[in-house]
C-alpha cells in the first residue's frame, strides 16, 4: 500500500497545533507536507504548486487568522480547482480555533463537512486531531484498525469520504464497496460514479469501469477527469481508436490538461502512430516538465523510431524523476539493448527486477539480453518467467530462439508455433 500524500495549509499563528498534527499524521504513516517556516518567501511558490499537484489531500487547518491569511487562501483556492478537476482528492478543513461566526468562512468552502466541535467552537486538539485521522482512515501504530466495510448509518457523502481515504492510500479494493454503495444510496451522485470508474481502473476491471464513467459522463459531461478516466479503460481493453476519442474530449475541455496529453500520446503509441505520439508526450511535458510517466513514454516512442541516443535522454530524465519505478528501468534496458549495448543493459534491468520481480516485461528483456549474449540456459529460464507471468508471441518467440540455441529444435519449433497461435 502507497503512504497518503497530504498538504496542510495554515497560519503560523497556529503552528503549535499544527505541528501536533503533522507528527500524529506522519506517525499513522502519511508523507505530509506543510510549510514550517525552513523556506525563504522566494522559494515558496514554486514548491507549494508542485507538491499542491502531487498530494490529493488536503487539509487546511482553520483559524479566524487562517481566514485572514492570503497565503492560506491561495493555497485553499488552488486546492479547490484542482479538486474539482479531480473528484478523487480530498479537501478536509480542521478547526484549530473557534470562528466567530461560521459565515466567515469562504463561500466555496463551507459545503465541505469540517473536524470541529457538535456546537460552536473547535474540539480540544488532541480529540481534533483524533478525528482528522479516522476521517482520513488513518490509525496510529498500535491502535485497532478503523472499518473499511459500509456502516449500517453511513450516507453516501460518508462513503466517498472514507472510499477516497482508503483509494489516497492505494487501498482501491477497500475503497470499491463503499463506492458501490454510495451509488446505491445516491444514484445521482455525479462523485460517486466518477470515483467507482476511477477505482475499477486501478483494480483493472475495465469492463465495469467503462458504465461507471459513462453514468458519471451522464450527470456532467464536461468533466475532463472522466472522459480521461474512460480512455485510460478503452486502451486497456485494446480499443486504442475510442480511447483517442476520449481523451480528445478531454481536452476540447481542458487544452491544458497534461495527463490526457500524455495518455493520448500512450494511446498513439499503442496504435504505432510514433510521431504523433510524440507531439502529443512533447505537449504534456511543455506543461509540466516533471512529468516522470510523460518523459517514459516519449523514451518508449523514440526508442521504437530508432532514436536510441534520444530515448535514453528522456528515460534518463523519467529516472531522475522517479528512481523507483520498474517499468521505466525495463524501457532503459530495452533502448541499451536496441544498440546492442549488451553489457549496459543488464544492470537496468536486473534494476527493474529488484524492484518488481512480477513485472513480465523485464523477465522477456532480461532473457532477450541474455540470447543476444548467447547465453542460452540463462535466457531460457528468464523467459520462462516471463511467461510464467502472461504469454504472449514475442516471449514464446524468444523462448524459440534460446531453444534452437541450445540444439532443442523440435521444442523450439513447438514455441515458435505456439508464436504464430498468438498472432506472432
Amino acid at each position: 500500500m502507497s503512504a497518503m500524500r497530504i498538504f496542510v495549509s495554515h497560519s503560523h499563528t497556529n503552528n503549535a497545533f499544527c505541528a501536533e498534527l503533522v507528527r500524529a499524521l506522519r506517525r499513522a504513516g502519511a508523507d505530509v507536507w506543510y510549510d514550517d517556516e525552513s523556506l525563504h518567501t522566494g522559494q515558496l511558490g514554486p514548491i507549494i504548486e508542485r507538491e499542491l499537484r502531487e498530494r490529493p489531500v488536503f487539509v487546511i487547518v482553520l483559524s479566524p487568522a487562517a481566514l485572514a491569511s492570503r497565503w492560506v487562501e491561495d493555497e485553499t483556492r488552488w486546492a479547490y480547482n484542482r479538486l474539482r478537476r479531480d473528484p478523487s482528492r480530498i479537501m478536509l478543513p480542521v478547526l484549530a480555533e473557534a470562528l466567530p461566526d461560521a459565515d466567515d468562512i469562504w463561500l466555496f468552502l463551507q459545503d465541505f463537512k469540517r473536524i470541529e466541535a457538535p456546537g460552536p467552537g473547535c474540539r480540544p486538539h488532541p480529540e481534533a486531531v483524533t478525528y482528522t485521522l479516522h476521517a482520513l482512515q488513518l490509525t496510529l501504530p498500535g491502535e485497532a484498525p478503523l472499518p473499511t466495510a459500509p456502516q449500517p448509518a453511513e450516507s453516501a457523502d460518508d462513503l466517498l469520504t472514507r472510499g477516497k481515504a482508503l483509494s489516497a492510500q492505494g487501498k482501491h479494493a477497500e475503497a470499491l464497496p463503499l463506492f458501490h454503495r454510495a451509488t446505491q444510496l445516491d444514484p445521482l451522485s455525479f462523485d460517486a460514479w466518477a470515483n467507482l470508474g476511477y477505482t475499477l481502473n486501478e483494480l483493472k476491471r475495465y469492463e465495469e469501469s467503462l458504465p461507471a464513467c459513462d453514468r458519471a459522463l451522464a450527470l456532467d459531461e464536461k468533466q475532463t477527469w472522466v472522459w480521461g478516466n474512460k480512455g485510460v479503460a478503452l486502451r486497456n481493453l485494446g480499443r486504442a481508436e475510442e480511447a483517442l476519442v476520449a481523451y480528445d474530449r478531454a481536452l476540447t475541455l481542458d487544452p491544458n490538461y497534461a495527463l490526457a496529453w500524455n495518455n493520448k500520446g500512450n494511446a498513439l503509441n499503442n496504435l504505432k502512430r510514433y510521431e504523433e505520439a510524440l507531439v502529443a508526450l512533447d505537449r504534456a511535458l511543455t506543461l509540466d516538465p516533471n512529468y516522470a510517466l510523460a518523459w517514459n513514454n516519449k523514451g518508449a516512442a523514440l526508442d521504437v523510431l530508432n532514436r536510441h541516443e534520444e530515448a535514453l535522454v528522456a528515460l534518463d530524465r523519467a529516472l531522475a524523476l522517479d528512481p523507483n519505478n520498474a517499468s521505466v528501468w525495463n524501457n532503459k534496458a530495452m533502448s541499451l539493448l536496441g544498440q546492442w549495448r549488451l553489457s549496459e543493459a543488464i544492470q537496468p534491468v536486473d534494476r527493474s527486477l529488484a524492484l518488481n520481480p512480477n513485472l513480465g516485461q523485464a523477465w522477456d528483456t532480461k532473457g532477450q539480453i541474455l540470447n543476444a549474449q548467447r547465453r542460452f540456459e540463462d535466457a531460457l529460464l528468464c523467459l520462462n518467467r516471463a511467461l510464467a507471468l502472461g504469454e504472449n508471441a514475442i516471449r514464446w518467440h524468444n523462448k524459440s530462439i534460446a531453444l534452437q540455441g541450445l540444439g532443442r529444435a523440435r521444442e523450439a519449433e513447438e514455441a515458435d508455433q505456439r508464436a504464430k497461435e498468438l498472432g506472432g
